[in-house]
């Protein structure tokens, strides 16, 4: 018999959940496409494999020799599995990832988490930065990866980048601010502006005033704290743009509040960084492999709704 493993996955699937639909659902796949799977398997044995009634389906005698030997299958699979990463992780010694505050919330955290229970033997060192000093990190190799926040006309100066989604800005200020209404950034050009990046092209701050012909703010407090941000936002009528998961934390959303812009402010990629994606280690090659099936997953989660921008 030539049944495919991916074949032997939805038996388990439909076996294990009693119906088309449900299976299909937990698959993320259509129920035409289970149902042609399941016509192939029984054209391939030459025999019918399910019994259907109104509560749903069940195997029948010759679908239940076929699941006991996919249990077999699946469980030898996942024995492989664990020898290979076992081997993989003697293999592996350490991998040190860079990252960006605002790119560390979701899928990152997840990522890391997983990593590290998969692979207990690797030395994992993660260093948060802005994008300059990582990027100066991974130059001269201190860092073997990095997961970055980054504005539209981001220039990676010869290394790789992969986006991963993207998410939406927002323009703060305290719960105090005397700006209670819409707004545009020309009226708050006159007001204290905090700002992560030092003045320079790649301040994602300085890109958005550009974008509007408009000139930067004379009062500006370059910070890379958040904390010392929000307290500064608290205290004094002083205005920031954070990307859309700040407002996420709970210490963050009790006393800050976006303003609403008559401007649309450009979306913030998170992507992947590294020096040369074709040279980078096993270590690095599996954590990002890790990251991409973890941000698919989690830009289908309902926590990502109002934060990434589609199609940006």
């Amino acid at each position: 018999m030539k049944i495919k493993l991916n074949q032997l996955d939805i038996l388990l699937e439909v076996a294990a959940q009693g119906s088309i639909g449900k299976a299909a659902k937990a698959l993320n796949l259509t129920q035409p496409a289970i149902s042609k799977t399941i016509q192939e398997m029984e054209a391939e044995i030459g025999m019918p494999i399910l019994q259907r009634s109104s509560r749903g389906v069940t195997l029948n005698e010759y679908g239940q020799v076929l699941l006991r030997h996919a249990r077999d299958i699946d469980r030898s699979l996942h024995q492989a599995r664990d020898e290979l990463d076992h081997l993989l992780g003697k293999a592996m010694r350490q991998l040190r990832v860079g990252f960006t505050a605002a790119a560390s919330y979701g899928p990152f955290t997840s990522t890391m988490i997983q990593y590290q229970a998969r692979f207990p033997g690797v030395k994992l060192v993660a260093m948060e930065g802005r994008l300059q000093q990582i990027h100066h990190a991974l130059e001269n190799q201190r860092l073997d990866i990095a997961v970055i926040t980054a504005g539209c006309d981001i220039t990676t100066s010869g290394m790789y980048y992969e986006a991963l989604y993207a998410l939406s800005n927002t323009i703060i200020a305290s719960e105090q601010h005397p700006i209670t209404h819409t707004t545009s950034l020309k009226n708050l050009i006159n007001y204290p502006w905090l700002d992560w990046d030092e003045p320079g092209e790649h301040s994602i701050l300085a890109q958005v005033f550009r974008r509007y012909n408009l000139p930067l703010p004379q009062n500006i407090v370059h910070c890379s704290s958040p904390w010392i941000m929000a307290r500064m936002m608290q205290q004094a009528d002083m205005v920031s743009m954070w990307t859309s998961v700040r407002l996420r934390f709970p210490e963050y959303n009790i006393n800050l509040r976006p303003l609403a812009l008559r401007e649309v402010l450009p979306a913030t990629s998170i992507g992947i960084l590294c020096p040369n994606v074709g040279r980078l280690s096993t270590a690095g090659s599996t954590f990002m492999e890790m990251l991409r099936i973890n941000s698919r997953d989690w830009l289908r989660e309902n926590d990502a709704l109002e934060m990434v921008v589609r199609g940006a």
